[in-house]
């Protein structure tokens, strides 16, 4: 009986390791039960591989898109759905899925989705899927835009990132999909609004990142990173949030 039991374990064993094409615990497995939900809910880019386990393009694919999950942790949503499962099919019917594996980029909420069909290199991939990130980040471009800021923020509190970049990053692109009903997401070019009016801000140099938030301004001194960033913004989020339920309390 127990060499009955432990066959039929190691059977499921290799049955769930043939079907996990991906390994990285960054790549989401979804099912038609849960794709839906999962990507138009979220305003991020998903980034969705449609796979069958059997494919030996799939095989090719699975460490490149591995690596592509780990890099853009955080950034955008990275998904997979197994069309083999009779459960999966429908969706992938619906999706026009007909060779393996597709790769399909959905904008966020309700956008219609892109199908990529690039080279299936680790590099090819983020820059596409980057280059298709939506964003809520708006541009001061002049010092006096910058000062403006700080009325705005007496409403809802201001994100505001001092750089000498010409294009917004994925970073923070990021994060203002993250965060933009409670935050606004400002950008400003170091050579566009000059050094008095990061001065006026105690911003010496770039990259800096400050919120805003009624008469005060708070500066980020951590590491650039998703998670840590994240956690910085999520406290001025979830400041706003209070302050919201507080003043619809007050107005009963």
């Amino acid at each position: 009986m127990r060499s009955l039991l432990s066959l039929c374990a190691l059977l499921v064993l290799l049955s769930t390791a043939h079907a996990a094409v991906f390994r990285s615990p960054n790549v989401k497995h979804l099912t038609t039960r849960t794709f839906k939900k999962a990507v138009h809910s979220s305003d991020k880019l998903t980034l969705a591989a449609f796979v069958a386990p059997w494919c030996g393009y799939c095989k090719k694919l699975a460490p490149e898109y591995d690596r592509v999950a780990d890099s853009l942790k955080g950034i955008t949503n990275v998904v997979s759905v197994d069309c083999d499962t009779d459960e999966n099919k429908p969706l992938c019917g619906e999706m026009g899925i007909q060779g393996f594996p597709t790769l399909k980029m959905f904008p966020g909420g309700s956008a219609p989705p892109r199908s990529y069909d690039g080279p299936r290199e680790t590099r090819d991939i983020i820059a596409a899927a980057t280059g298709n990130m939506p964003t809520f980040v708006k541009r001061a471009g002049t010092a006096a835009e910058v000062a403006e800021l700080r009325e705005k923020a007496a409403a809802k509190p201001v994100s505001l990132l001092f750089t000498s970049a010409g294009k917004v990053t994925p970073l923070y692109k990021a994060l203002s999909t993250d965060f933009h009903r409670s935050i606004d997401f400002y950008a400003a070019r170091d050579t566009k609004v000059g050094e008095e009016a990061m001065k006026s801000f105690g911003v010496e140099k770039t990259p800096a990142l400050l919120v805003l938030h009624g008469g005060e301004v708070s500066k980020y001194d951590g590491p650039l990173k998703y998670d840590s960033l994240h956690k910085f913004l999520a406290d001025f989020a979830q400041n706003k949030q209070g302050h919201k339920a507080k003043k619809a309390h007050e107005d009963l």
